[in-house]
């Protein structure tokens, strides 16, 4: 029996499923430390396979910066009770570096599991997240790319160097998408009430947050009128910028081809918006709503800036299951979205790779899989994936 505990700042639903499939490896017991999020279960439902243990997280400033604490990850570092831990990768948890020292003493073998990279890297912060990283036994990245540029550019022991890539559970997704393409009648019912053609129209799913730049999502509606009349953008989402998005709208002279769904967190509720779309359009800092829109079957347009995209980015293949823009082009990001939505063969060829994309390659198995190969940093024994029936 491998006795894992994994330390977190919190359990967001969407890995739920990831540790659960975890927990339900053979001889694998999972424990998982954490606090409340304000959009998690709360309790952590009863039903879930892995053990969960409440874990207060705390921010303290130091001067400017903003730190956290999480006791647990020093008081996981127990042989009696553990044989691998699993930590944030974040060098501003102040217990952190303590908690990999004392894991070293006592000879408990430390993964630590985040991106490997910032948004807004220094070589500073560069220098800290490795210094980290060599202190554990091992890193797990979300990404291949990320994971490689460790080794060949920063010097980092392959051996130690894990991928978990990053997923979601498609099974809810899969069966709201078919539950509405069994009822093709409701299904256009649903787009003749709210005048939406899937070849005339582009959905953007996320908090609607200035650093998503949904703002320029409407310009390029506005713009694509002269060669797509009737294009029009499906807003699903909710946050400080709607009220600023709807005044745009109205400014613009699209407040008509512009509809505000709100945020929707329901699969089969989600399903009829994204169903009645042609394409999914995220201008910037893309993460898990690629992943979504894949799993309902969307190409994906997005900025070129790969670094500065969450690590999910490496799910879209430009040309294949959609296009990147020149970041900040506005009119390359028009031309894209027109290119996609007036090919109606390279559109559904598009789809389909969207849709094998998520259900073959980036997949919830794929990711437990990197948390079983760091197991042989425990016992040498390498462990490949078993999903339950």
């Amino acid at each position: 029996m491998i006795r894992i505990a994994i330390t977190q700042p919190d359990i967001r639903p969407y890995r739920l499923p990831v540790y659960n499939l975890l927990a339900e490896q053979p001889d694998i017991e999972v424990t998982v430390f954490a606090d409340q999020a304000s959009d998690a279960p709360n309790p952590v439902p009863d039903t879930v396979k892995f053990r969960f243990e409440h874990a207060n997280v705390s921010d303290r400033r130091i001067g400017p910066v903003a730190f956290r604490e999480h006791p647990a990850q020093l008081e996981v570092a127990d042989p009696d009770r553990f044989d691998l831990l699993v930590h944030s990768w974040n060098p501003r948890y102040l217990t952190l570096r303590p908690a990999l020292k004392k894991a070293r003493k006592v000879g408990l073998p430390t993964v630590i599991w985040g991106h490997g990279y910032s948004k807004h890297d220094t070589w500073m912060r560069t220098w800290m997240r490795n210094r980290l990283g060599r202190l554990a036994t091992g890193v797990m990245l979300y990404t291949h790319p990320v994971a490689d540029r460790l080794v060949n550019e920063y010097g980092f022991d392959r051996e130690r160097v894990f991928v978990a890539q990053n997923a979601i559970d498609q099974t809810p997704i899969q069966a709201a998408r078919q539950a509405w393409l069994d009822r093709p009648e409701e299904l256009a019912a649903f787009r003749a009430e709210h005048q939406l053609d899937p070849s005339r129209t582009v959905a953007f799913v996320s908090r609607l947050r200035d650093e998503n730049r949904p703002d320029r999502l409407l310009r390029a509606v506005a713009s694509g009128q002269s060669e797509l009349p009737g294009l029009t953008a499906v807003v699903i989402g909710d946050g400080p910028e709607r009220p600023k998005l709807e005044a745009q709208a109205r400014e613009l002279g699209i407040a008509d081809q512009v509809r505000f769904a709100g945020a929707i967190y329901d699969e089969y509720l989600l399903a009829p918006w994204l169903l009645s779309s042609g394409l999914f359009c995220y201008p910037e800092n893309v993460g898990l709503s690629l992943l979504t829109a894949l799993g309902f079957g969307l190409p994906a347009v997005t900025s070129d800036d790969i670094e500065a995209q969450n690590p999910e980015i490496v799910a879209l293949k430009p040309g294949t299951n959609g296009l990147l823009y020149p970041y900040g082009d506005e009119e390359a990001m028009t031309r894209a979205i027109l290119e996609i939505l007036s090919d109606t063969q390279n559109r559904e060829q598009m789809a389909a790779e969207a849709l094998r994309t998520v259900t073959e390659e980036f997949t919830l198995p794929t990711m437990v899989q990197g948390f079983l190969d760091a197991t042989r940093l425990v016992d040498g024994v390498q462990r490949t994936i078993c999903v339950p029936e």
